[in-house]
């Protein structure tokens, strides 16, 4: 799904472990609504959805764009949004979606299927170069469109038939197809923006969403509530105020006081007053480092797998580190637990295999770059680790450090000194299924930033395309074995969502396991008094 919504949370793994997960409580009626606070991590939101790849954007689009489908803010089973009904045929291929003849644009103009085809096939441009662009490729002759193996639309498996209706024909069956378009890859475009690849500078968007976009800078944005939005008798919130912010002690401070409603990324829960409104729960996310599989010698999988075997996996996994050590990418799954990864140090191994790269001894192998973000005390942790048992055995390492804001962009256009050999990351599943995490590994992914290159690999993904039921998880198993095995991918531990928000006086919010909360479901009941705040006449002053 997405990247990590802020730098590095495996501290906060820690700082919660033994609290246990806030209970929501049964909320008190909602009073007369204000506006809702909410805290991102200071990161450079881009506001078109073909280009983002953070956590706090997607939470953030869930307030102004909205798809034909949404999450449940409970269950995350796919709720019917844009779209007021569809069918699927017999053969499971072709998909027929109605618009609502109520659902409307910001600005006022109807909200088409065209729009929807037309911002797919922008999606899908090789020029746009989009970042979920390989999502698409379930739809028959997407694939083809995206690598410029063809030019004409037509070939696309997404048509019109009048203003309202959306006919979509995939490539081959997929019950997952309607989780898949909750993501907002798949939501439409304005036709006026449709021709701007650069949404930087764009203050006037419209939008098809709950909310609209009316102020926004570096640290902040506002939203108001859409009049023309086709379900507003159902929203509640008047307004939404983002505040974009590292600094943990503000927040959290501004949290106790009442200024803040929600702290979705930035906070000090040792400074935290409200210990009740702590939420820890599993997510279906995992942080991993990665190799640069695309530069020589690193795209040798022994040579990988050798460095692999030399590292002391079972002090960098350690249970005193982390909640949930992972040794595989996908969280296991209700019939999906036959992944394998590397577990244990091997240096026999390992041996054998740097001499069968070529390498015998580490001859030969450059110096290896790990980039870590600053403020990242674990990555410096789990770095140091790395470091020590390659030069144990004659390597040359270096650590880079690179500013946590721009940590991303770096090490995805090798910028700040880049190419680096291992970079760290997180990535939170966009659906509950494993193709979640591992489509993004193919050789032709728009989001493969290891650069891996498997036909193998790429093979038993395609094979699993056209399996059902525990014959599509043993092909998918397979093919995450052999990424692992390969080592390209060196997974640490499984995410856990931590926010900070009071649902005894928030109602709408639920825990889940893509840590996405529908803005659109979100009301405001009577605020308590929380511990060492006294209210003075007027109520709690909600000012920054």
């Amino acid at each position: 799904m997405i990247r990590l919504r802020s730098a590095f949370f495996a501290f906060l793994a820690l700082a919660v472990a033994g609290l246990g997960v806030a209970q929501t409580a049964n909320p008190p009626p909602a009073k007369e609504q204000r506006e809702f606070v909410v805290a991102f991590n200071a990161v450079n939101i881009n506001f078109d959805p073909h280009h983002s790849i953070y956590a706090s954007e997607a939470q953030l689009f869930t307030a102004i764009y909205e798809g034909l489908f949404s999450y449940d803010p409970s269950s995350l089973e796919p709720v019917e949004a844009a779209c007021s009904s569809w069918t699927t045929s017999k053969d499971g291929l072709t998909y027929t979606f109605t618009i609502r003849d109520t659902a409307r644009w910001s600005d006022g103009t109807p909200l088409l299927a065209s729009d929807f085809r037309n911002a797919w096939l922008r999606a899908l441009s090789p020029s746009e170069k989009a970042d979920y662009a390989s999502f698409f490729d379930i739809i028959d002759g997407a694939k083809a469109f995206r690598l410029g193996q063809s030019t004409d639309p037509a070939t696309v498996g997404i048509s019109t038939e009048g203003d309202r209706t959306l006919v979509v024909r995939l490539a081959t069956p997929a019950t997952y197809f309607t989780r898949l378009l909750c993501h907002h890859a798949f939501s439409p475009i304005h036709p006026s923006m449709l021709g701007i690849h650069d949404w930087s500078s764009a203050r006037n968007i419209p939008v098809d969403g709950a909310f609209t976009i009316v102020a926004r800078s570096d640290n902040e944005i506002d939203l108001a509530k859409n009049p023309r939005y086709w379900d507003a008798a159902n929203v509640a919130l008047p307004g939404i105020r983002v505040m974009l912010t590292d600094d943990d002690d503000m927040v959290t401070r501004l949290f106790d006081n009442g200024g803040i409603d929600w702290l979705a990324g930035p906070m000090n829960l040792d400074k935290l007053l409200s210990r009740n409104a702590i939420h820890a729960g599993a997510m279906f996310g995992t942080q991993y480092w990665y190799f640069d599989c695309g530069t020589a010698p690193f795209d040798s999988p022994d040579l990988r797998e050798a460095l692999a075997l030399l590292l002391p996996w079972k002090d960098i996994r350690s249970t005193d580190n982390y909640l949930n050590p992972a040794e595989t990418l996908v969280l296991p799954l209700a019939g999906y637990t036959e992944a394998k990864g590397i577990s244990a140090t091997d240096e026999a191994k390992a041996k054998d295999l740097l001499a069968k790269s070529g390498h015998a001894d580490g001859a030969g192998i450059p110096t290896i770059t790990i980039a870590i973000p600053s403020g990242a005390d674990d990555a410096t942790r789990v770095s140091t680790l790395m470091k020590g048992a390659w030069e144990k055995v004659g390597l040359k390492v270096e650590v880079t450090t690179i500013p946590a804001a721009n940590y991303f962009d770096a090490v995805r256009h090798k910028s700040e000194g880049g190419p680096y050999t291992l970079s760290l990351t997180t990535w939170i599943g966009d659906f509950a299924d494993p193709l979640a995490f591992l489509q993004m590994w193919e050789s032709d992914s728009n989001l493969n930033d290891a650069h891996y290159r498997d036909p193998e690999y790429d093979k038993l993904l395609a094979a699993s395309s056209s399996l059902e039921g525990p014959d599509r998880f043993a092909a998918l198993a397979k093919a995450e074995t052999r990424l692992l095995m390969g080592a390209a991918c060196l997974p640490l531990h499984y995410s856990i969502a931590i926010n900070v928000i009071d649902t005894d006086t928030i109602r709408g919010w639920s825990e889940n396991a893509l840590d996405i909360h529908p803005f659109k479901t979100i009301s405001i009941g009577q605020a308590r008094i929380r511990p060492g705040v006294v209210l003075a006449p007027g109520g709690m002053d909600r000012g920054s």
